[in-house]
């Protein structure tokens, strides 16, 4: 074997020990911070995702307005907890907001990229609670949809949550 042959097996190798390794160390982030919801900008990066209550982001445009659900905010967040804990690779990083905003962390199945997810819970006037939810990609420009995917899915299961935990 001639030396620059050594050097790719030794560069293929490495590369090879990274993506078996998890690359959760190589892949990192700072430390989750809090959102401030209304004056929230997005970028022109395809790789995010918005859920606001309608006129509560004011800088920016949802992706979906969130729903109203006709619960208490402890039962939204409690069945909102459970999602998020079932959801494979997710990871709680941050509680802000006297507990009223939450920060999770999913990473991806093969080479860990993480995901950060900040979710909101908002009383409405009529004893209802809406979510404000900011799902986005730490690296690259395109995450083929996965965060819209993954906060309709949180979404559908919170509902089939709350619906369960009003027929107790």
């Amino acid at each position: 074997m001639v030396p620059h042959s050594r050097a790719t097996l030794r560069s293929i190798c490495f590369t090879v020990f990274l993506v078996l390794s998890g690359c959760g160390a190589v892949f990192s982030f700072e430390d989750p911070k809090s959102v401030d919801f209304p004056t929230l900008t997005l970028t022109d990066d395809p790789n995010q995702f918005l859920v606001c209550p309608e006129g509560y982001c004011l800088r920016a445009e949802p992706h979906l307005i969130s729903p109203v659900y006709d619960a208490s905010i402890d039962d939204v967040r409690q069945a909102w907890d459970s999602v998020v804990a079932a959801a494979p690779r997710t990871k709680r990083m941050g509680v802000f907001a006297d507990g009223f905003q939450v920060v999770d962390v999913q990473r991806s199945a093969i080479l860990r990229f993480p995901d950060v997810v900040t979710t909101q819970f908002i009383r409405t006037g009529d004893n209802g609670v809406m979510l404000a939810v900011y799902s986005r990609s730490v690296y690259g420009k395109s995450d083929f949809g996965v965060n819209e995917k993954r906060i309709t899915a949180w979404l559908q299961e919170l509902a089939v949550a709350l619906e369960k935990r009003a027929h107790r």
